[in-house]
């Protein structure tokens, strides 16, 4: 039984779910891209998609939950750090948007992880 540090199980967790985007066709295009109002875990593109991905990596297995820490204020900062990354890189200016959330649960009595892949979860929240 291994006993991850909160920051390295976090980055394992983003590991994994890098690894799984790659593995099923996309490529990365930015990794931990961090602006004063909000941060995106993974920028990932395929098929003129441009996808702005949350992960969070749980050892409680509860999907629910997991979900619902993505809260309405983190899906403003997302999306506003998201309008940043945009205008700083034109060339994605023809791509469609999306925001998707990465579950990566973690069984300890395994040591092993498993990754589910929620596409387009929610909607992009632009301030009025």
């Amino acid at each position: 039984m291994i006993k991850y540090s909160l920051q390295n199980f976090s980055r394992i967790g983003e590991d994994l779910a890098a690894r799984y985007l790659v593995t099923n066709g996309y490529s990365v295009v930015c990794r931990n891209f961090r602006k004063r109002c909000g941060e995106i875990d993974l920028i990932v593109e395929k098929d003129q998609h441009l996808i702005f991905c949350e992960v969070k990596t749980r050892t409680s297995h509860s999907i629910e939950s997991a979900l619902s820490s993505v809260s309405f204020s983190k899906q403003r900062k997302i999306t506003r750090a998201a309008q940043l990354y945009i205008n700083e890189n034109p060339n994605f200016g023809n791509y469609i948007f999306r925001f998707d959330v990465i579950l990566v649960f973690y069984y300890e009595s395994t040591d092993t992880f498993k990754v589910i892949h929620y596409e387009d979860a929610f909607p992009p929240l632009l301030d009025n």
